[in-house]
């Protein structure tokens, strides 16, 4: 942990016109959105032209206190830096801007930016009936570029990790956020901010991905009570254009999970009780209008399947890239379109999490840091290695033509070989640096470690003060700056 600074300004008799003078500042951004679509880089990062929209830093522990919160708030802040000033240095950062105070750099963390509003989950700082706080609940706000108009959308009454999805999603011209905290299935209309409660106990969902073509119709599984003698569950779907849920077919004694969605192709675990014999079923969402769960599309794999996504493309053949347990072990495989026989392309010692899929190209972590792997060739490539790097996430950035990037990604923070700062002092924190996609060039620090002024209420006017000898000068009225130590860390 290290030493932190903070700034503490106190003027005797002059408290009124202190808030006065800070109510009258704003923090000033140039970031300008002429996109109509949603921009969505990983959740890690939202990247609006030049400027790059993030959380300074990312809390690797839970929040068991308001102390916590408070504490993670002075560093896992929203802020934004013009990607013109970050210059590859890995040991020193450019300034940011913050733009709002809540933690945002956490593991359920989600942002994303729409029009000219900016939309980020944080944990839940509502108190239960009994005076509570639950943390692992989920809070959605928007706020303006300059942090100003935050209003929250929706807060969750559960969240199981294991299960919940979370997507910002466009279909017909209309933008929705959509909540599933592993029980109830909420979207957000952010036109009107109308929020719809699609199921109040799902037990599984299949939702696009971020920017894919879909149908608007989002599918589901609840539990239900069923008959003497019988066993099973049920299916629904959710027409945003009908606004209705319509029942899916499921047969007598069979039950349905729905694992992941490609686009408009639907993946689904079907069991039979009897036997407790599952298989996942690949079928069309065309598909799925006029048969039952065991008879539409085909067999895609023996087992159940998670994290699936789309790959290949251009000058590869296009496939399915999952994750599936083998003998209780996880093993990231590849499916090709025109096979029924996956192959294994990293196995459970190889990697701790799939970050991206691109193409040719599979990201992922593990305990050296961040690789891809070519599909179609089986060559590895080590883009950031000898750090300690936040293994559950990635975010991305693309060139204008559509090619990747850069990605980013939170790590601790290094220092120089030559520093003198005491091994029990330092820093363990995680902050975002960014690297060239392939694997070239440096790493270089996004965030802002050193914030010494990060608990004043307005950064902006605290840097326009005059300090002459000791004394703080306010508008003519003189003050007193009182330095005080105070040690934090994660």
């Amino acid at each position: 942990m290290k030493k932190w600074l903070k700034s503490s300004l106190c003027v005797a008799g002059f408290a009124g016109c202190m808030a006065l003078c800070m109510a009258g500042c704003a923090v000033q951004t140039n970031i300008k959105n002429n996109s109509s679509d949603i921009i969505y880089n990983g959740s890690v990062v939202s990247v609006v032209g030049d400027d790059i929209i993030f959380s300074n830093a990312y809390i690797s522990s839970d929040i068991s206190t308001i102390d916590d919160y408070n504490s993670y708030a002075n560093t896992s802040y929203l802020a934004t830096v013009n990607s013109s000033s970050i210059s590859g240095d890995m040991f020193n950062s450019p300034d940011v801007t913050k733009l709002k105070g809540e933690v945002t750099g956490f593991s359920n963390m989600y942002s994303f930016v729409y029009g000219d509003s900016i939309y980020y989950a944080s944990p839940n700082k509502h108190k239960t009936s009994s005076n509570q706080y639950v943390f692992t609940y989920v809070s959605f706000f928007k706020c303006a570029f300059d942090g100003s108009g935050e209003k929250e959308l929706l807060t969750t009454n559960s969240y199981d990790s294991s299960k919940a999805q979370i997507r910002a999603l466009k279909y017909d011209d209309n933008a929705y956020l959509v909540v599933y905290d592993g029980t109830e299935l909420n979207m957000i209309n952010l036109a009107d901010e109308s929020v719809t409660k699609i199921s109040d106990s799902a037990t599984s969902v299949a939702l696009p991905r971020e920017g894919e073509e879909w149908n608007g119709v989002i599918y589901y599984s609840e539990d239900k009570e069923n008959a003497y003698g019988q066993s099973g569950n049920a299916a629904f779907k959710y027409s945003l254009t009908d606004k209705e849920n319509v029942s899916l077919s499921v047969p007598l004694n069979y039950s349905v999970s729905f694992t992941g969605r490609c686009s408009d192709e639907i993946f689904y675990t079907l069991t039979y009780a009897p036997t407790s014999i599952s298989t996942t079923r690949l079928a069309t969402t065309e598909q799925l209008e006029s048969l039952t769960l065991n008879t539409a599309g085909k067999t895609f794999y023996s087992s159940a399947i998670s994290d699936v996504r789309v790959a290949g493309g251009e000058n590869m053949q296009q496939g399915h890239i999952f994750t599936s347990s083998l003998s209780g072990n996880s093993q990231i495989m590849f499916m090709p379109s025109s096979s029924t026989s996956p192959t294994v392309l990293l196995s459970n010692s190889d990697y701790t999490s799939l970050l991206l899929v691109y193409g040719d190209y599979v990201y992922y972590s593990n305990s050296s840091g961040i690789n891809y792997k070519t599909i179609s060739t089986g060559d590895v490539v080590n883009v950031v290695s000898d750090m300690t790097v936040e293994t559950s996430r990635i975010g991305y950035d693309f060139y204008e033509s559509g090619n990747l990037k850069t990605i980013y990604f939170y790590a601790q923070r290094e220092y120089v070989e030559d520093d003198d700062t005491a091994e029990e002092d330092r820093d363990t924190g995680y902050y975002l640096y960014a690297k060239n996609a392939d694997g070239t060039g440096e790493v270089s620090l996004v965030a802002q470690t050193d914030n010494t002024i990060a608990n004043q209420p307005n950064v902006a006017l605290i840097v326009s003060l005059s300090v002459v000898g000791g004394l703080l000068v306010i508008g003519g009225i003189i003050g007193t700056i009182i330095i005080v130590k105070k040690r934090r860390g994660y």
